[in-house]
């Protein structure tokens, strides 16, 4: 660990310094001389944004790597898939209980985890700047359709049953913790008491990237571009190929079929929430409708456990749909800024327009 960061300057902070210590000399344009900073840095491509941003902006990322995030996924499910596969006994030291291998397997199977949330910024994305009135920059655009694609291809490849599925060597090398071990917050979750889930892991990676593909501001975001501009996804096209993905995914044994299984209950429980939290009400409409259609397209199947579960699932949707309430609950509607008191800070803006724009200075 004594190398994990690097011990020079990045680009970005060559130019926040000189922005901000440059000594110009007696007669300089001061204003101009730093836009013309901030240009350079424009110039080579370098983004100021902050954390606020990480959810909507394309570009803005924490702990993750790359400029592609549908390709960086890619790459990190793959990494993750090589170091899954030679995971062993040797993670831990000689003497330590077996059962604190979970210890060492909690990071490295939510490896993705960053990356996700850095990809599903894509959906419903746009590359954006704090632009300011003059600057000459390009407010605003929306992340590229094909890009967004691209990125909804590659959130839905880390819910494949087998990505998910952990190797059955390393299965048989969890037993109940000792003693002394107790669970913490930092190991999987259990539906099995003492024994080690092998079902609960996939439960957790698929929940990342599905609550993050339906995050209630994202699908309005996603609503909302897409009745701007057609060409970009909207919101069913995403929630159908979302429900493609998990209710026709192919499985090569048992337990990638229980896997198939949780990751189709996780969809559900999320569209669920959308439809009931979400607020924008043609969100709460579409992932209503998404839940009707699940419901109504159960089909029997000749594996008992299959079966059993299709039809859990239609009762559910059913009982959720035809959930009894209140007759005419209101649904919070925005509200218009307050605008009162006059003279707030909230109303500083109104003392930097131009004379032009307003009668302010005029008149008082």
């Amino acid at each position: 660990y004594s190398q994990v960061y690097d011990d020079r300057i990045g680009e970005w902070d060559k130019i926040a310094i000189r922005y901000g210590y440059a000594d110009f000399p007696a007669g300089t344009d001061e204003a101009a001389a730093l836009h013309a900073i901030l240009e350079e840095g424009h110039k080579k491509d370098l983004w100021y944004l902050s954390n606020q941003d990480v959810s909507a902006h394309a570009r803005v990322d924490q702990w993750a790597n790359g400029t592609d995030s549908a390709a960086e996924l890619n790459r990190m499910m793959e990494v993750r898939r090589v170091a899954l596969s030679r995971f062993g006994e040797q993670a831990i030291k000689k003497g330590e209980p077996m059962a604190t291998l979970e210890e060492v397997l909690v990071p490295l199977y939510l490896h993705h985890r960053y990356q996700v949330d850095s990809a599903a910024s894509a959906i419903g994305g746009m590359y954006y700047w704090y632009a300011m009135r003059g600057d000459g920059r390009e407010p605003l655009q929306y992340v590229p359709a094909a890009q967004q694609m691209a990125t909804l291809d590659a959130l839905l490849a880390t819910l494949k049953p087998s990505a998910l599925a952990l190797p059955t060597s390393l299965l048989r090398l969890i037993p109940p913790r000792p003693s002394g071990y107790g669970m913490s917050r930092e190991l999987f979750p259990r539906t099995t008491g003492s024994m080690f889930d092998a079902i609960s892991p996939a439960v957790v990676a698929a929940d990342m990237t599905v609550s993050a593909l339906l995050d209630g501001s994202r699908a309005a975001r996603v609503v909302q571009q897409s009745a701007l501009d057609p060409s970009l996804p909207g919101l069913d096209q995403v929630i159908g190929q979302l429900i493609a993905a998990t209710f026709q995914a192919q499985t090569a044994n048992a337990y990638e079929a229980e896997i198939g299984r949780a990751v189709q209950r996780v969809v559900v429980e999320n569209l669920m929430t959308l439809a009931t939290s979400a607020s924008m009400p043609q969100v709460r409409a579409i992932a209503s409708s998404k839940l009707r259609q699940i419901g109504s397209t159960q089909i029997g199947s000749e594996n008992a456990a299959h079966s059993a579960h299709q039809e859990l699932l239609a009762d559910d949707i059913t009982r959720f749909l035809d959930r009894p309430g209140p007759a005419a609950t209101r649904q919070d509607i925005p509200t218009a800024p307050p605008g009162a008191p006059i003279g707030a800070p909230a109303m500083d803006w109104l003392r930097r327009l131009e004379p032009a724009c307003s009668e302010w200075d005029r008149n008082f």
